[in-house]
């Protein structure tokens, strides 16, 4: 899972390659007066784009943004709808047909994400800014664990965001006031949830809050007296300004909205919620199946996988259930690492070994390296995952664990996990995205869910070919969490739509995979409070090696498995619609 992590634990670096940046298609030909008009266009769409994402524009160096909170509130909303109106007027009266191929992709892109954004406004969605365990209550810390501050002005536009803050929790608090009037609102349960991680929150003692870590480690080459009174004015800003913000939003919460908050975990019993649902399936698995479909594609890939992980049971000469097998598999000694230094060995030496495979099945490979660090001491309640390197702040790609709880975080799955989080997965394809200086700004993104997730479930699979499963314990692990990833299918569409409880859900994940109960409680809340998101990993896996074997059938001894992976790869982030045609286009090229 992508997230913006804290960086806190030190760990060795592992180099990516020194391969050349992967090329998109060139433009030399793009000289029309269409593709002008296109040109000009998504530089006006990155720009609105930016002006959206202050978090991420403070972090590439834009030291206005630095000093910004994200703004959410009624007026901007409705202007930023006008705007993305406007836009797509101008992209519509583009002829597709009269633009060069790299104009033409940028102008599919383009009117995606226009469309999913103005469906966003129209349904109101400000309405719903959290989900379980993240939202804009924990945008704070994600932006203090993401920044590097290296001179005195930067310093001073961190204590301007800091006396910001207070607005945009007031503008967010305005958003679930209006989800409360209309009964649009997250349920009871993850409610309760984004309430204990507030009141966690705003329970530290002033002098030790997160939000003034950034000013704790500024460089040297600030006067030391500066150093001292930017932390003076830092904390008297936390303590007069963003400890009463946070008291506001506790009592907010405990007060009006988890009293108010539904009982009911279905996004589809909220009003229109059928519709909206249908609308994070587009948004996050790049589909517009309907929710009944999905639960049947699950329950088939629940099948197969099920009939492989009996496999490898036999051939580890285990005597006993399947239900036995995954008590043994989650409980055994050898499954346990001995400490969170264990723990984290045993994920760096699974990136290590992956890493010297990669030639083998990529042409090119990223100039980032990727670390491994714990997560921040705020954020346990959240997942582990990937934080995306910042190259404006010479920040590496990087793998973030979790090392609470070891005694319900079995290794059997550490090696797919450590793969689809760092290499081949999320790491070597944002990283890749990232450095192509070819494409424009908004396709280097990371933000197209199924794209992302589906690339890193098939890069677990991946791991097949590469050998790196040594014996039916780690195989089993890998399917254990293939299998976790077909149950969400199961699991989001029955609960939204299909009027599963959050019993069956939790059945669904002990019964047939080897995860941990605590992981599997987890999980369940997280498909209640973010409704589709789950939904993309296997939808986008299945996708990817459909086109895959599609691609071996027609090209014969002429498929080259690295060139496939730069198909896939070289565009950025695309909708599986559009990365569809990429393949087809190459199949019908020859492979060339």
């Amino acid at each position: 899972m992508i997230r913006t992590a804290s960086l806190t634990l030190a760990a060795i670096i592992l180099m990516g390659g020194a391969g050349h940046v992967l090329a998109a298609e060139p433009v030399s030909a793009c000289t029309s007066a269409s593709d002008q008009k296109m040109i000009t266009l998504v530089a006006d769409f990155e720009a609105l784009s930016a002006s959206r994402d202050p978090i991420r524009e403070g972090g590439n160096g834009n030291l206005a943004a630095l000093s910004q909170w994200p703004d959410d509130s009624t007026k901007t909303l409705k202007a930023y709808g006008v705007a993305l109106r406007g836009l797509i007027t101008r992209l519509n009266a583009i002829p597709a047909e009269s633009l060069c191929t790299v104009q033409a992709l940028n102008q599919a892109l383009i009117k995606d994400r226009l469309e999913l954004e103005l469906d966003s406004l129209r349904f109101d969605e400000a309405r719903l800014p959290f989900n379980t365990g993240d939202g804009f209550y924990t945008v704070p810390d994600y932006a203090a664990a993401g920044v590097v501050l290296r001179t005195e002005p930067e310093a001073r536009a961190w204590i301007a965001k800091l006396k910001a803050l207070p607005a945009y929790y007031a503008a967010e608090t305005e958003n679930m006031k209006r989800g409360i009037t209309t009964g649009f609102m997250r349920p009871k349960l993850v409610a309760t949830k984004a309430l204990a991680v507030m009141e966690k929150h705003a329970a530290q003692p002033v002098a030790e809050h997160s939000l003034l870590n950034p000013l704790k480690n500024l460089p040297d080459s600030i006067p030391a007296a500066t150093r001292a009174q930017l932390v003076t004015e830092g904390t008297q800003v936390i303590a007069t300004q963003v400890r009463p913000a946070e008291d506001a939003l506790v009592a907010f919460f405990k007060n009006d909205y988890v009293p108010k908050a539904p009982d009911s975990i279905a996004i589809g019993n909220l009003p229109d919620g059928r519709a909206y649902y249908q609308y994070l399936i587009h948004r996050n698995a790049s589909t517009d199946m309907a929710p009944e479909a999905i639960h049947e594609l699950g329950l088939s890939e629940m099948k197969r996988i099920r009939a492989e992980m009996d496999a490898d049971i036999k051939t580890s000469g285990f005597r006993g259930s399947f239900a036995e097998f995954q008590t043994f598999i989650r409980t055994d000694p050898q499954f346990i690492a001995e400490s969170p230094e264990d723990y984290y060995e045993k994920v760096s030496a699974v990136l290590i070994r992956v890493q010297g495979l990669l030639p083998l099945y990529f042409n090119h490979l990223p100039r980032q390296p990727v670390t491994i660090h714990e997560v921040d001491p705020q954020l346990k309640s959240s997942s582990s995952g990937y934080n995306p390197a910042s190259l404006a702040q010479g920040l590496p790609g990087t793998v973030v664990i979790n090392t609470d709880h070891l005694d319900q975080s079995p290794t059997s799955g550490l090696t797919a996990w450590a793969m689809h989080e760092g290499l081949p997965g999320h790491h070597l394809q944002i990283a890749l995205a990232q450095e192509n200086d070819a494409l424009p700004k908004f396709r280097r993104r990371d933000d197209i869910n199924a794209f992302v997730e589906g690339w890193a479930l098939y890069s677990e699979h991946l791991g097949v070919e590469m050998g790196m499963y040594r014996n039916p314990y780690e195989d089993f692990g890998r399917l254990s969490l293939e299998m976790w990833r077909a149950c969400r299918l199961v699991i989001d569409t029955g609960m939204h739509v299909k009027g599963w409880s959050r019993e069956q859900a939790v059945a669904c994940l002990r019964d047939n995979t080897g995860l941990s109960d605590r992981a599997i409680q987890n999980e369940v809340d997280r498909y209640i409070g973010w409704p589709g998101q789950a939904l993309g990993y296997k939808i986008g896996e299945i996708r990817i090696r459909q086109l895959r074997a599609k691609a071996e059938a027609a090209l014969g001894p002429k498929f080259d498995l690295r060139d496939f992976h730069d198909q896939i790869l070289k565009n950025g982030p695309v909708p599986l619609d559009i990365l569809s045609q990429q393949v087809d286009n190459w199949v019908r090229r020859g492979g060339s």
